[in-house]
């Protein structure tokens, strides 16, 4: 029969509406009274057109159709995982124990419902209305409630692990003890709620607006809280998380150095927005150069060892700075009473006016700082490196500078009563005007101006020395070479004056046999001198003579008696 099926559809809906349920008030801490799934059987059923029945208490509703229906009927118990409620209405409806895992809740109207107890894990609800609605003990594990509307909704006990809060109100709830491990929950707005012993761990709170929250107990390590808004939170304990908040609570004025936020280590030259107070914050080894942190308050905070060349302070009061890197860092009018700076690297930095009342600068590098018109009253510059340092009409009443060097700095019109310079480098330091300058104890070397000046001249000295030097020794190579030349000519002409010797002798023994017309007395007297003046012949005058003997004694062979 073709109606057989419709027949017995509509038989099966009218046995469910007269299913006797019993019944305990939603609001009843006790236990439900029917197990869920063991009501009236409509699971994947398309309810949207259908008279629903008066009652859907433990219903099973899986995968059943309800989109955009007003469900008035009480639901308390009931099995709709993986059901599709797409706008449906679902105010003070009573939905205590309820299975909507899965289940698509996007649009959906459930203000004031009571959703104790409900299994939401993985349930669709953007942009849900679920505000007013009791949902404590729920567990919404991996639910989205991206844009949802949650604000006053009570999530006591509730179990929020992985949900998806992104942009959405919930300002005012209340949830406490809830898990919200892993939430995300970018730019939600969650102002005014109570998160008393929440578990927030590695939360994802970026934006989010926190402002006026009760916090107690609240666990925040690893969370996000970039850009958060943390104003007037009380309870707050905020160690272990991540990212710089946009405001924080203002620190107790007692707060002892790293009790505030912790970044140690972090680099946060990329924030742009930094809170108005990070006092007793943890900054140790953080990167902060060429930061303008002009307006926050670092007082006592622990900034050890930070890279923060050219950056902007004001607010340091107490502060640890112990090896920090402040290199040409803007310190104008800043507040560093009591700080610690020892050991600091403050080269060239700039700290006119700035207040140093008690500081502590041993063995700090301020050469070349600007500190004019300073206020170090009692300040600690032992064996600090102060060259050219500029401390011009500074107040400086008992400060210590035992060990420090001051070459070429200067104290003038500074006030200096009660400073001590014992053992402190004062050469070429000016303290003209300076009021009550004792620099009994300190040593001073030759000005900087005289050592350039001898320096010079030595240079000078050194130059033509090694001038003279260069000169004579070129001129004894000259001198040798001369004289090497001047022996070989000499050899060549001795040889020829021996040639011219050994000739004249053979001459005389040639002209024997001639008749006894000859000079031989004047010849052979030339003969003899003339090797005598060969065999003492040191230069070519001495050779010059041999040659003129030689010629003598040749013309005596020639001429008659």
């Amino acid at each position: 029969m073709p109606g057989l099926p419709r027949l017995l559809a509509g038989m099966t809906l009218a046995a469910a509406v007269v299913l006797p349920v019993v019944l305990v008030s939603p609001a009843s801490a006790a236990p439900l009274p029917c197990r869920p799934g063991s009501g009236p059987k409509l699971a994947g059923r398309d309810l949207t057109r259908a008279a629903l029945p008066a009652d859907l208490s433990c219903a099973d509703l899986r995968g059943a159709t309800l989109d955009g229906l007003y469900v008035r009927v009480p639901l308390t118990g009931a099995d709709l995982r993986g059901a599709s409620l797409k706008g449906t209405h679902l105010g003070n409806a009573q939905m205590a124990g309820v299975r909507l895992g899965k289940a698509d809740l996007s649009e959906a109207e459930l203000y004031y419902a009571d959703l104790r107890g409900a299994d939401l894990r993985g349930a669709t609800m953007d942009d849900s209305s679920p505000y007013g609605a009791h949902l404590e003990g729920a567990d919404l594990s991996g639910a989205t409630l991206t844009r949802a509307k949650a604000y006053s909704a009570q999530f006591d006990d509730a179990k929020l692990v992985g949900t998806d809060l992104t942009d959405a109100d919930v300002y005012g709830a209340d949830l406490r003890r809830a898990d919200l491990t892993r939430v995300k929950a970018p730019k939600a707005r969650l102002y005014g709620a109570t998160l008393i012993k929440a578990v927030l761990r590695r939360a994802d709170l970026r934006d989010a607006q926190l402002y006026g929250s009760v916090m107690d107990g609240a666990d925040f390590r690893d969370a996000d809280l970039g850009g958060a808004d943390l104003r007037d939170v009380r309870g707050a304990r905020l160690a272990g998380s991540t990212g710089v908040p946009k405001d924080l609570p203002a620190p107790g004025a007692a707060c002892e150095p790293g009790e505030g936020q912790h970044y140690a280590g972090w680099d946060l030259t990329t924030v742009t927005d930094f809170p108005d107070d990070l006092s007793c914050a943890d900054l140790t080894g953080a990167k902060l150069d060429g930061l303008d942190l002009s307006s926050v308050k670092l007082n006592r905070a622990i900034l050890r060892n930070v890279s923060a060349a050219g950056t902007t302070f004001r607010s340091l009061k107490g502060a640890n700075l112990t090896g920090a890197h402040l290199r040409r860092a803007a310190l104008g009018s800043a507040d560093l009473t009591g700080a610690n700076l020892t050991r600091a690297d403050l080269s060239e930095a700039a700290m006119s006016s700035s207040d140093l009342t008690g500081a502590t600068l041993t063995g700090a590098d301020l050469r070349g700082a600007e500190m004019t018109s300073v206020t170090a009253d009692q300040a600690d510059f032992t064996a600090a490196r102060m060259d050219r340092a500029q401390l011009n009409s500074g107040r400086l009443r008992d400060a210590v500078f035992r060990k420090a060097t001051l070459t070429d700095a200067s104290l003038q019109s500074a006030e200096l009563r009660g400073a001590t310079f014992q053992d402190a480098e004062v050469t070429g330091l000016e303290v003209d005007y300076a009021e009550d300058a004792d620099l009994s104890g300190s040593t001073s070397r030759l000005g900087a101006g005289w050592v350039v000046f001898f320096g010079i001249v030595g240079l000078i000295v050194i130059w033509i020395v090694l001038g003279l030097v260069v000169r004579g020794t070129r001129r004894r190579k000259a001198a040798r070479k001369q004289a090497a030349e001047r022996a070989v000519r000499f050899s060549d002409a001795r040889s020829v004056q021996e040639e011219n010797v050994t000739r004249l002798g053979e001459e005389i023994d040639g002209a024997a046999d001639r008749t006894g017309e000859i000079d031989w007395n004047a010849a052979l007297d030339a003969y003899d001198a003339a090797k005598e003046a060969l065999a003492t012949a040191h230069d070519m005058d001495d050779l010059k003579d041999v040659e003129t003997i030689v010629a003598r004694g040749r013309k005596a062979l020639t001429r008659r008696r």
